[in-house]
């Protein structure tokens, strides 16, 4: 008789066993995972502007130039939004004499993507006038493009001096910027 009874309970510790395992079973296979990606933001490094070669008066009109250093964009923001680079400049202003606005201009840069395989953003045909009292957009990404980081090459700026100009030392500020749009 104990012989029965411990069969009887060994049967239906098995059976109990088997119905949880019934019953967990499915809830175990719909456990999921998530992974989260976190956007960042849109950069861009500073291109030092050289200064401009020295220049005697001619008595012609001549031009002068100076280099705006390589620099990096970066889009880590995840939108795909695009983004717009641009560039301008103040006009060149010295002791009691300025340049006349449009004396500057830049020449078009190129790009390399720098570890990304988004689409490269077109470049606008240069050169480009930046003291001409707006930004000049040069270089845009489109739509779900430009996404990583990208270099642009060093570029030439040229100042043109008029027959007249005045000796002196002449100032002004090369602004680069980008935004997100297209």
């Amino acid at each position: 008789m104990k012989t029965f009874a411990t069969r009887k309970s060994l049967y239906g510790m098995v059976t109990a066993a088997a119905l949880s395992l019934l019953i967990a079973g499915p809830a175990m296979a719909q456990d999921g995972t998530t992974a989260t990606v976190n956007g960042g933001s849109l950069t861009i490094t500073t291109p030092a502007a050289a200064d401009f070669a020295d220049r005697d008066i001619t008595g012609a009109d001549q031009t002068t130039t100076a280099a705006l250093a390589v620099f990096s964009v970066s889009d880590f923001t995840g939108t795909g939004d695009g983004w717009s680079i641009s560039a301008e400049a103040d006009q060149f202003t010295g002791v009691g004499h300025d340049l006349a606005v449009g004396s500057l201009t830049m020449s078009q840069p190129t790009v390399a993507p720098n570890g990304t395989t988004s689409p490269d953003p077109e470049i606008v045909t240069g050169p480009y006038l930046l003291d001409g009292g707006s930004a000049v957009p040069f270089a845009d990404a489109a739509i779900d493009e430009g996404m990583g980081t990208y270099d642009f090459s060093a570029t030439t700026l040229t100042l043109a001096l008029p027959a007249d100009v005045f000796a002196g030392a002449y100032d002004s500020t090369v602004t680069v910027s980008i935004v997100s749009a297209p």
